[in-house]
Parts: C-alpha cells; structure tokens; sequence
C-alpha cells in the first residue's frame, strides 16, 4: 500500500476558466471604481460582484470537493 496521495482535478479546465473569469471581473469592476462617475455605476458594480461571487463559490465548492 502506497502513502502517495493523487490529486485529480477531473474538471481543471473548468477551474481555470472560472479563476480567469473571475480574474478578468475584478479587473472590470477596478476599472468601473476608478471611473469619476462611479456613484452612477453603482447597479452594474453590484452586478458583477454577485457575478465574482457565484464564480468564486462555485470554484471552491469544487476543489474542496476534489480534495476529499
């Protein structure tokens, strides 16, 4: 009996498209902050947020679930 431990990602692909996206909306909502009309965005920075969010939940609900 081996004591190596494999750790499989089955879904790899999937994780780094959602580290990327998530990646890529943080950008977006630094970019919507630093606007001077931030006060006017403030529904689309919500959006995106909750957009980050499900990403990132989703993201970890998956390695966390690859890891047991």
């Amino acid at each position: 009996m081996s004591n190596v431990v494999e750790l499989r990602l089955p879904d790899r692909l999937e994780n780094e498209a959602d580290i990327t996206n998530i990646v890529l909306l943080t950008d977006l909502l630094v970019v919507m902050l630093a606007q001077p009309d931030a006060d006017t965005a403030i529904d689309g920075m919500h959006r995106v947020m909750q957009i980050i969010s499900d990403h990132a939940h989703a993201l970890r609900d998956r390695l966390n679930g690859s890891s047991q």
